[in-house]
């Protein structure tokens, strides 16, 4: 039998090529319909080789390339850093814990809670007026995220995460890890759960999965299913209808617009005049404590059409490992802005 999948060869080479000397993946998929256009991860290898034949010369290459071509990284559960904002926002709106016109008060760029944390401060780069929710995803506050996270309360994020699929296999073609939002059972510190709300903490994503989440906030609230075998009748299946409100998705939504068309956004590298984008980048922190100054960064970018009506609309989630001193999502970025201009210029 013939199969024939929902991957586009050119956007797939689009991205391949940005990626190629990076270790990372990418995603893309058509966001009113969950069509999978494209499933990747670099650096990689030909697997024709594997077919005709390889010499024992190239699979020992293989296996001791330090950068894993081997390893399928949109498989895999990452750090999403701030690329989860979106997604605390969201619970936070559906809960009624966080009020979007509520103004937190600029507090600088380091927070605590109280003396109960130590020496522990959650950073943020950038201090504004007025710190509401349509801000803070504009210039990705970590501490707005964090005292949202503490607002929303850890049984309530746990809960809402869970019914967005945490902890659940992906209903897609291909088997993906599952997205957690702890190394246990819960989240079991107040540290935990404030770190939790920037995309830090203990939570790690699926990149396919969060791609389905932010297809929401595309779709009046409804996640779309993605799918990866070519069907004729390509109406929208719901994942998870009605997993927010048609007034959050629109509320968040209007966030991430400012996000990459304000000049202040941590996106704008990507804003075009003609066709309105909407996203969040996110660099998550990869170290085995705050003082580690040894760590790695993950750079993230979530990137997507914010109108039905364009020609060819596109919702792309991508990642680069090693950003640290390379721009961090900045990087990630400009790659981003190369692939929409090939997808978008045609």
């Amino acid at each position: 039998h013939d199969v024939k999948r929902t991957i586009d060869a050119r956007l797939q080479n689009l991205l391949y090529g940005q990626l190629r000397e990076d270790k990372g993946c990418s995603v893309a998929i058509e966001p009113y319909t969950g069509e999978t256009l494209a499933l990747v991860s670099a650096p990689s290898y030909d697997d024709n080789d594997f077919i005709f034949g390889m010499s024992e010369e190239k699979w020992a290459s293989l296996n001791g390339d330090e950068r894993q071509p081997m390893y399928n990284r949109f498989r895999q559960t990452w750090c999403p850093g701030s690329t989860f904002k979106p997604v605390t926002a969201a619970i936070g709106l559906e809960t009624g814990a966080v009020d979007p016109a509520q103004d937190y008060g600029n507090v600088g760029t380091s927070w605590q809670k109280d003396t109960s944390w130590g020496s522990y401060y959650i950073t943020t780069l950038h201090t504004y007026e007025p710190v509401v929710l349509e801000n803070a995803l504009l210039y990705s506050d970590n501490i707005y995220f964090a005292k949202a996270a503490l607002k929303i309360g850890a049984q309530e994020l746990e809960q809402a995460l869970t019914e967005l699929g945490f902890g659940q296999e992906l209903p897609f073609e291909i088997n993906m890890a599952k997205s957690q939002y702890s190394n246990g059972e819960h989240i079991e510190t107040e540290i935990q759960l404030a770190d939790s709300g920037y995309g830090q903490g203990e939570i790690l994503v699926n990149p396919l999965h969060l791609a389905a989440i932010y297809t929401a906030f595309c779709n009046e609230g409804n996640i779309v299913k993605p799918y990866l075998r070519y069907r004729e009748e390509k109406e929208a299946e719901y994942w998870m209808p009605e997993a927010f409100s048609d007034r959050t998705a629109e509320t968040v939504l209007e966030g991430l617009k400012k996000a990459v068309n304000d000049p202040n956004g941590t996106g704008y590298g990507a804003h075009r005049e003609d066709i309105l984008l909407a996203g969040k980048t996110g660099t998550a922190e990869i170290k085995t404590s705050k003082e580690d100054t040894a760590g790695t960064e993950l750079g993230w970018f979530a990137v997507f059409t914010a109108e039905k009506s364009v020609e060819r609309p596109v919702l792309i989630l991508t990642m680069a490992e090693d950003v640290k001193d390379r721009g961090g999502s900045g990087y990630v970025v400009g790659k981003m802005k190369m692939v929409l201009t090939g997808w978008l210029d045609e």
